[in-house]
């Protein structure tokens, strides 16, 4: 919740839209992980605060499975 309200909070993310959950990303790696309206944060234990907390790549994703992983 810090980070939501340090760095935009509502106006920025939107409604959390999940509860935390434990997801294995792109990566193959597994992280905790809370989606909002217009992100997805992801708990990065291996680094150190601030960078601890990252967003997801969206975007990426999306155009990976909408044109072949280009």
């Amino acid at each position: 919740m810090a980070y939501w309200e340090a760095n935009g909070g509502l106006a920025q993310f939107g409604y959390p839209i999940s509860e935390q959950l434990v997801e294995r990303l792109e990566d193959g790696e597994l992280y905790k992980v809370q989606y909002f309206e217009r992100a997805r944060f992801e708990f990065h234990w291996e680094n150190t605060t601030p960078y601890d907390i990252l967003l997801g790549h969206f975007g990426r994703q999306i155009l990976a499975e909408t044109v072949g992983g280009r």
